[in-house]
């Protein structure tokens, strides 16, 4: 992965609005992303995001297709990203490139994550999550052991949800089999630390979350 040596940092993060473009080349079962998002450009106006046509982004872009990831929310306290190309503007609205991945077989843009839900894949990209003592964090617990914390809501699939929700989301998920889901308070700084490959997962909800795995995080908060 090249990065431009240039960092997008944001101070203010929890519940701050952003929308991603994955730039798709390949064949299905076997596509490799780009991944564009509109953090530190823009809040991503959704009257704007929601009539940005797919196929015509594909075109522009000359990938075999574009899939446009749901406007979702940040959930951690400061973000900070290590950009991997310069900004480009799609239809009008910038993007910051982020990260390149190899998407799950099981993806297909017209169902999207929810063909992903409980199934942890991985992304590359170099990050710093905090989340805040005192803070409260949304937690997934796998079938073997990893905790998984909310780096992003969304409304996408349930129109009602909002941040006031999540401490009870486990009241709306349909958990994975062997998956747990816990609201805590931290008594200490979470920092979360990617520096090449992040172990991610979907709820089935379509709420997104890194794994503590491969020693990315300073604790584990479960």
């Amino acid at each position: 992965m090249i990065e431009t040596g240039k960092t997008l940092y944001i101070e203010n993060a929890r519940n701050y609005p952003q929308c991603e473009l994955f730039l798709l080349k390949g064949e299905p079962g076997k596509w490799e992303a780009l991944v564009y998002n509109t953090t530190g450009l823009s809040t991503c106006p959704p009257e704007k995001y929601d009539t940005m046509d797919p196929v015509e982004l594909a075109k522009q872009s000359q990938s075999n297709l574009v899939w446009k990831n749901p406007r979702r929310f940040w959930m951690m306290d400061h973000l900070t990203f290590l950009l991997a190309g310069e900004p480009r503007d799609f239809d009008g609205l910038m993007f910051h490139f982020i990260a390149r991945m190899q998407m799950p077989p099981a993806f297909t843009p017209e169902v999207g994550q929810a063909a992903i839900a409980y199934k942890p894949t991985q992304i590359r990209r170099v990050t710093t999550y905090d989340y805040l003592a005192g803070r409260p964090v949304f937690m997934l617990r796998s079938p073997d052991g990893h905790t998984f914390v909310m780096q992003t809501y969304t409304n996408h699939v349930d129109r009602t949800l909002t941040e006031a929700d999540l401490p009870n989301l486990a009241q709306r998920l349909k958990l994975g089999e062997g998956w747990q889901f816990k609201a805590t308070t931290l008594e200490r700084n979470l920092v979360i630390d990617t520096t090449g490959l992040a172990h991610i997962v979907a709820d089935d909800l379509a709420n997104m979350y890194q794994g503590c795995i491969d020693n990315v995080c300073n604790f584990d908060p479960w």
